[in-house]
């Protein structure tokens, strides 16, 4: 097991980058708000908005799209002239390249959103390189401005979480204060932001509760992170980590898709992580009180994220992020707790090829 770094910050390298999220969180809100004036402009002439990423920013994505989709619906911003043509249409970065295998393509009055922390994933770059070339506008968010994602783009999102050397932490975070900002979900700056980042670094100041879950996880036979809507999301990016950081395997998937399928492999001792970031809404409480009793009869355990209102309300946006720290966290202290955390990755860098062909490509296009 790593030590501790004042008897608080883990010393190993997910710990120490888990320790500055919230720093990266309130630098990239500022970001966003000295970008408003341009970031409205795009936005307020998208007919479609199209954000497009792979693996943890796809994760991003799908936090972030539910919340937009709604805000666009409930006419509480305007992010587009004519609010009834305006759409949100996430692609998976390799199936827009690889064929469009998601039945959809680029159109030139599309506004790209393309998300990779490196600013150098293979299938995002073509991807925006493909909607940029059909006339599409591009704003990339990137954590590198100098990367070949940021040089292509018409607009460049910076994330402050800067370089990253072990699993998506930092800048998964500041990836999803970028988006929902951006979106117009959370402050990009003054109070309101202050008190969020002050709430993240609370969380990282206190740890106990998520080496306590984590000791209960690392016991368990599997798991499962369940969740609706964004919660949805924060579920893909924590499975991700799970594999990535566990080392064990984990499964995300909405609470209907585990109940209508998953639920049968699911064994005594399993444990189940819910992600309910959405305000209280009758229907859902009575659905998930359904969960609860199942999984009691099944003999798996359930860790529902829960969020303290002390410091005033706050909306799914705000809960967005601080569910996504915490599962961040339950990742790292489940890896320390089962003696499987190490540094760096033992496949994805020396395995895994990055598919750098996809961007040296040169045949025409043919439309």
């Amino acid at each position: 097991m790593n030590g501790t770094i004042g008897g608080a910050i883990p010393t190993d390298t997910m710990g120490r980058e888990l320790a500055e999220g919230p720093q990266a969180v309130s630098a990239t809100l500022a970001e966003v708000e000295r970008m408003r004036p341009e970031l409205g402009a795009a936005l307020g002439s998208a007919r479609r908005i199209v954000p497009v990423g792979t693996g943890a920013s796809l994760a991003a994505i799908h936090t972030a799209a539910p919340l937009w989709r709604r805000r666009l619906r409930a006419g509480a911003d305007r992010l587009a002239g004519d609010r009834s043509v305006v759409e949100i249409v996430v692609r998976q970065s390799a199936e827009a390249v690889l064929g469009e295998l998601d039945g959809l393509h680029w159109r030139p009055s599309d506004l790209v959103i393309a998300v990779s922390q490196s600013g150098t994933s293979p299938e995002t770059l073509r991807a925006a390189r493909d909607a940029r070339d059909l006339g599409a506008t591009l704003i990339a968010v990137t954590a590198h401005p100098e990367s070949p994602l940021a040089t292509g783009a018409d607009l460049v999102l910076t994330l402050a979480s800067g370089l990253e050397s072990d699993a998506s932490t930092k800048s998964a975070l500041a990836t999803h204060a970028a988006l929902l900002a951006t979106g117009g979900l959370i402050a990009g700056g003054g109070g309101a932001a202050d008190v969020l980042s002050a709430r993240l670094q609370a969380m990282v100041d206190d740890p106990a509760w998520a080496r306590r879950a984590g000791g209960a996880l690392a016991r368990a036979g599997h798991t499962w992170l369940v969740g609706f809507g964004a919660g949805l999301g924060i579920a893909e990016g924590g499975a991700l980590l799970w594999h990535e950081k566990v080392v064990r395997p984990a499964v995300a998937a909405t609470p209907s898709e585990f109940r209508h399928g998953l639920i049968e492999a699911i064994q005594a001792g399993d444990g189940v992580v819910l992600i309910d970031v959405d305000d209280p809404q009758s229907a859902r409480g009575d659905y998930l009180v359904r969960l609860h009793r199942e999984l009691d009869t099944l003999g798996a355990g359930l860790l529902e994220l829960t969020f303290e209102e002390a410091a005033g309300p706050i909306g799914p946006a705000e809960r967005a992020l601080e569910a996504l720290l915490r599962i961040q966290q339950l990742a790292h202290a489940t890896a320390v707790a089962g003696a499987t955390y190490r540094d760096g990755f033992q496949v994805l860098r020396r395995v895994v090829e990055p598919a750098t062909e996809l961007t040296e490509r040169t045949e025409p296009r043919v439309d």
